[in-house]
């Protein structure tokens, strides 16, 4: 299956196989070898993937944002491509998203500061 890495993966929405939403394709994993064209690996998520696609300086307030708000510091969470299981207007991935941590930072921003506001 061929595949427009741009058109068709990057800022595209990633939803766990129950349909609820994960976050959007911030970078795409590949690897190559000589005898063989390049293949997907893993899809990433996070501003700190996100952050090293934006010109400077907004590349580095972003990456340092990054870093003090989520819990996987320069991290980024990786998901293999062989959970792909449907490409289209949304990514569908073979995976518990309740679970995974891919919401790892909605967590960490829920528990430690939206608890805070009083009222919420």
């Amino acid at each position: 299956m061929d595949i427009a890495v741009v058109r068709d993966l990057l800022d595209k929405q990633l939803v766990d196989r129950d349909g609820e939403p994960l976050g959007r394709v911030d970078g795409v994993v590949m690897a190559y070898t000589v005898d063989a064209p390049p293949r997907i690996t893993h899809l990433e998520l996070g501003a700190q993937t996100l952050a090293r696609r934006l010109p400077q300086p907004f590349q580095g307030v972003l990456a340092a944002l990054a870093r003090r708000l989520t819990p996987r510091g320069d991290a980024p969470y990786r998901i293999e491509a062989s959970r792909i299981i449907h490409l289209g207007r949304k990514i569908k991935i073979d995976i518990d998203g309740a679970r995974s941590a891919a919401r790892e930072t909605e967590r960490w921003i829920r528990d430690h500061i939206i608890k805070q506001i009083p009222g919420s």
